[in-house]
C-alpha cells in the first residue's frame, strides 16, 4: 500500500512518514526542500519536489493522499494574505485532488483545523456551527473552504475524502514559540514561566501520534467524512505548565501565576468532542499528562541512544 504525503518536511507530516514506514507502508514524500525529508535510508521511501499548485507527479493508484501542506501567513490578522491563503489553502487542495482523482488515487485525507468552530462553553462535534470570525479568519476560513470543496468534489467523483479537524498538535519534533514549546524550554532550563490571566487561556492539545494513528485508521478502515482529533478535553495554560514542570522534573515554584483565573470568560479554545472518531476509527487519545510522559521519555530515550553512540 503506497500513501503520498505532502507537507513531508513539517512537524506532523515528518512524524506521519516515520510511523507509515515503520507499519510497512511505501511512502512518497512531497516536499519543497527533498533533502529535509528523512529518513532517507529507506527503500519503501521516495521523495519528490513538489510544491502547491504544482502538477501531481506520477503517483498511480495509491492508496491514499494525505495533504499536509498550506499556506501559513506570517500575520494572521493582514487581510493582504487573505487572496494567497485561498490560493494555495483551498484551490491548491482541489487541484491536487482532481490530480490525484485523474491518476486513480483511492482516497483523500486533509488535514483541517478544529478552530474552525464557533466559541462554545461545550466541546464541539463535527455537526457544530463553525464560523472562524475571532482568530487567524483569513486563513481558517480557506482551510474551511477546502474542507468543503474537497468534500463536494470527493462525492461527485467517488474519490472518498476524509477531513480531520485538529486541535493544538505537540509532540516529539515541534518547534516555533507555541505554549507547549515555550514552557519546555523555559521550565527545562530552570528558568521561571510566567501564566498570565491566572490561567484563563484553555485548549485542547493532542499528541502528535494520536492524529497520525488516526489518519492511519481512517484509510485502513476506509472512513470518510469529517473527524474531530483533539484530546477530547481543554487543558488551561497553568495545569499545562504544572504538568510539564513535574515531567520534567523541575521546580515548581518556576511556575508563576499572575491576574485572577476566576474570571468566568475563558479565553481560548474549546474542547473538541472526539466520540465520533472514537466510535468509529478506535481513536484512543491521550489526556495531555500522558502525552507529555511519552514525549518525556522518547526524549530521554533517543538521549540515551545518541550518548551510547558517541561512546
Amino acid at each position: 500500500m503506497q500513501l503520498v504525503v505532502t507537507g513531508a518536511t513539517g512537524f506532523i507530516g515528518s512524524r506521519l512518514i516515520n510511523h507509515a514506514l515503520s507499519r510497512g507502508y511505501r511512502v512518497m514524500a512531497l516536499a519543497r526542500n527533498p533533502d529535509q525529508v528523512s529518513p532517507r535510508q529507506s527503500s519503501r521511501l521516495h521523495v519528490e519536489k513538489w510544491s502547491l499548485g504544482d502538477p501531481l507527479p506520477a503517483v498511480m493508484r495509491a492508496s491514499a493522499i494525505l495533504h499536509l501542506a498550506a499556506y501559513i501567513p506570517t500575520d494572521f490578522g493582514d487581510a493582504h494574505q487573505a487572496a494567497r491563503c485561498f490560493e494555495v489553502n483551498t484551490h491548491g487542495a482541489l487541484q491536487l485532488a482532481m490530480d490525484a482523482a485523474s491518476q486513480g488515487v483511492k482516497r483523500f485525507v486533509f488535514f483541517g483545523s478544529g478552530q474552525v468552530y464557533t466559541p462554545t462553553s461545550e466541546p464541539a462535534s463535527e455537526t457544530s456551527a463553525a464560523f472562524p470570525v475571532h482568530r487567524a479568519s483569513y486563513y481558517l476560513a480557506s482551510k474551511l473552504s477546502a474542507e468543503i470543496c474537497l468534500l463536494s468534489f470527493g462525492t461527485a467523483n467517488a474519490m472518498p475524502v476524509t477531513v480531520l479537524r485538529l486541535a493544538s498538535v505537540y509532540g516529539p519534533g515541534m518547534h516555533g514559540a507555541g505554549m507547549v514549546p515555550t514552557f519546555i524550554r523555559a521550565l527545562g532550563s530552570g528558568r521561571s514561566v510566567v501564566i498570565r490571566e491566572g490561567g484563563r487561556y484553555r485548549v485542547d492539545l493532542v499528541y502528535v501520534d494520536d492524529v497520525i494513528s488516526l489518519a492511519l485508521a481512517a484509510i485502513e478502515k476506509e472512513q470518510a467524512g469529517i473527524f474531530n482529533a483533539g484530546s477530547g478535553q481543554a487543558c488551561g495554560s497553568l495545569e499545562a505548565a504544572q504538568i510539564i514542570a513535574e515531567a520534567l522534573g523541575a521546580d515548581p515554584n518556576l511556575v508563576n501565576v499572575e491576574g485572577n483565573g476566576r474570571d468566568e470568560n475563558v479565553t481560548g479554545f474549546a474542547a473538541l468532542n472526539v466520540a465520533k472518531a472514537v466510535e468509529q476509527l478506535g481513536y484512543t487519545p491521550r489526556s495531555f499528562r500522558q502525552g507529555i510522559e511519552a514525549w518525556n521519555a522518547e526524549t530521554v530515550l533517543s538521549d540515551a541512544q545518541s550518548a551510547s553512540v558517541q561512546e
